[in-house]
């Protein structure tokens, strides 16, 4: 960058210098490169990473709107902006599993094949900021072969984290889903949500009734908790930032 000093007053772009006044004085700049052009992106082999890496990842963006909807209902009530974000990142990650095509040409479906997906795919959380861990101080897992969740009972002031003196209520619900992922559908169900008091000092079993899958391509299990303060006859539920829905189990 050039500074004029002269008792001209310049201004405007002569032969790509542009005259400009900053700061009570005159500087000259030259003008910049316009960049690369569409068919030099295209023709230049130098770009074969970048073109590559989007079109995966474009490929994952377009395989997570199915994977959102596998338990929208309980995802919708426990999620912060991040939420669609993370779960193309989720779906990326799995994607460079996939050893056996190239880069640009690799498939979720060889990705999700290799046996670190369950590592990958469990405790995924709908709400990073309220992992499951900081809500519920009991470990759970759930049973395929039961069809309900390893915790049989819940004792609500020693083993829920409450996140707030308004809540006095606690909802508890599980979810399952078969997941095609190859041809992009699902089947979801839910179980009946159970409601449980803050105030009463002893444990509540838990019963879940959950409807089976019929497909069998990927099942994943969630697990929600979620809160609300009732008043008389009102119930209100808190935001949405403080309730947690989690992956807790993955079969194939």
């Amino acid at each position: 960058m050039a500074k004029v000093i002269s008792k001209l007053k310049l201004s405007g772009t002569i032969d790509g210098i542009t005259f400009y006044k900053c700061s009570d004085q005159v500087l000259a700049r030259e003008k910049g490169s316009p960049g690369i052009t569409k068919k030099q992106f295209a023709e230049n082999p130098i770009y074969d990473f970048i073109k590559k890496q989007s079109s995966e990842f474009g490929y994952c963006v377009n395989k997570s709107r199915v994977f959102r909807q596998l338990a929208k209902p309980l995802f919708d009530r426990a999620k912060e902006v991040s939420f669609a974000g993370r779960v193309n990142q989720l779906l990326f990650e799995i994607l460079e599993e996939d050893t056996l095509n190239p880069k640009g040409k690799r498939t979720l479906e060889q990705g999700l094949d290799q046996p670190v997906i369950d590592d990958l795919l469990l405790h995924f959380e709908g709400n990073k900021l309220r992992p499951l861990k900081r809500v519920l101080k009991l470990p759970v897992i759930f049973d395929w072969k039961q069809n309900t969740i390893s915790l049989t009972s819940l004792h609500v002031d020693r083993d829920i984290v409450w996140p707030t003196p308004e809540a006095n209520q606690v909802h508890i619900q599980v979810g399952i889903a078969d997941w095609d992922y190859k041809n992009d559908t699902f089947e979801h169900h839910f179980s009946n949500e159970i409601v449980l008091k803050r105030d009463e000092d002893i444990a509540f079993p838990l019963s879940f009734i959950l409807e089976p899958l019929s497909a069998r391509n990927l099942w994943v299990a969630f697990l929600f908790i979620g809160f609300s303060n009732k008043e008389r006859r009102k119930t209100k539920f808190l935001h949405k930032k403080w309730n947690t829905v989690t992956i807790i189990g993955v079969q194939k």
